[in-house]
């Protein structure tokens, strides 16, 4: 379940993006494509970052719960590798 701070916050965060490239110099040279794959970069790293903190997040508070859950793919790889 997504948190609707999260949601807003993705929105806050789409709407400032927006605005930026919208109030850019109309002039302004147009961006080459390594600019853009930098781009590309950053913001893939930053939603990896994102759904890491997530995921930590989550086991964390279950476990803090008492609740039993499944493990996930990479926890059976890791434990699997780790015998």
């Amino acid at each position: 379940m997504i948190h609707p701070i999260t949601v807003l916050s993705l929105g806050i965060f789409f709407a400032v993006l927006y605005w930026r490239y919208r109030s850019r110099p109309k002039d302004a040279p147009p961006r080459s494509r390594q600019q853009k794959l930098k781009t590309a970069k950053v913001l893939f790293a930053a939603i990896l970052v994102w759904m890491a903190i997530s995921y930590s997040l989550r086991h964390t508070i279950a476990k803090m719960d008492g609740a039993d859950y499944e493990p996930t793919l990479m926890e059976r790889v890791v434990s699997f590798l780790a015998k």
